[in-house]
């Protein structure tokens, strides 16, 4: 699941959809404010509202036993764009970090637990993560 997934509000259908914007009314040059439910994406099974295939606070992330045992295994931890505070996902880079791996944190903000972070690069991430993972670049910004 993802951004380019979909999950029905009424019957659960999940859905891959990489449409961009995922209907007009949603779109970037879209100057709505009062959106019609009519006008928002619907399930093609059952017609109740579609929303993200992402997963939201309190909710329980899919996957998990795989998850486990890719950070169990992992020696290095890309932490983008977040601020690391909701769990499971929030233990996933000190965990790494406490065998041995190697944690590096893109962000425009510190982290605010920062002892198990090898590497920061502040900036946005859509700057500082092009430039990181170039092989030719040896200025990579703000190491630590």
């Amino acid at each position: 699941m993802g951004v380019y997934w979909t999950l029905c509000t009424g019957c659960g259908h999940r859905e891959h959809n990489p449409a961009d914007p995922l209907c007009a009314a949603l779109g970037a040059d879209s100057e709505k404010i009062d959106i019609s439910v009519d006008d928002l994406p619907h399930c093609t099974r059952c017609g109740s509202l579609l929303r993200p295939g992402v997963v939201w606070f309190d909710e329980t992330p899919h996957h998990l036993a795989e998850i486990d045992q890719i950070v169990k295994n992992a020696d290095l931890c890309l932490v983008i764009d977040t601020s690391s505070t909701v769990y499971p996902a929030a233990g996933y880079a000190p965990d790494i970090a406490g065998k041995g791996g190697k944690v590096a944190v893109f962000n425009i903000e510190e982290p605010e637990h920062d002892g198990y972070v090898h590497f920061f690069f502040r900036g946005p991430c859509e700057e500082t993560l092009p430039k990181v993972l170039r092989r030719d670049n040896d200025n990579v910004g703000d190491l630590r």
